[in-house]
């Protein structure tokens, strides 16, 4: 088999030339000399990650879940890491006759609970912005409120998240 040595195969131009040292390359024109063959690629160019890029971003994964997991839970983690023991002293209420506190529903709609925790617990009623009720009993994060019922209706006992309460001085 010759080759023509004026044209390459398939191709429209004379002579060849290499890319880096402008030197004509000898035929068919695989490689120059001068430049040496180049060099192959690599074995897997898609090898992945290194070993620390992997733990960094499983680090970060497992601390994206952690803080979602915290806000969606309400959970309030000064209160897991802080060293310092709070004794909570009780609010006490003065009770007066020119002056009455009154406690209202400060959201559209509230969740009125049979017990103070959102896994376990069933909805009794729901609870409009502006509804009046009177605080029972109060833990850390829920109150026991009855309702102060309007007209031919009873009074409702349950379980509402604190936050969810607004107070009025009359």
């Amino acid at each position: 088999m010759s080759l023509d040595s004026t044209t390459y195969p398939q191709m429209k131009r004379k002579h060849q030339y290499c890319d880096v040292c402008g030197t004509l390359l000898p035929a068919p024109g695989f490689f120059c000399i001068l430049c040496e063959p180049p060099e192959p690629p690599e074995s897997n160019p898609e090898k992945g990650l290194n070993t620390f890029q992997t733990f960094l971003r499983i680090a970060l994964l497992v601390l994206i879940f952690i803080v979602v997991v915290a806000v969606k839970l309400e959970i309030n983690l000064q209160d897991h890491f802080s060293q310092e023991v709070v004794n909570e002293v009780p609010l006490k209420v003065v009770e007066d006759e020119d002056f009455k506190i009154i406690f209202l529903i400060k959201v559209k709609l509230a969740n009125l609970r049979d017990k103070p925790n959102l896994k376990t617990s069933k909805i009794i009623s729901t609870l409009t912005q502006g509804t009046q009720v009177e605080i029972i009993n109060k833990t850390e994060k829920w109150s026991k409120i009855r309702t102060k019922p309007k007209k031919n209706e009873k009074a409702m006992v349950g379980w509402v998240g604190s936050k969810l309460l607004d107070s009025e001085i009359k």
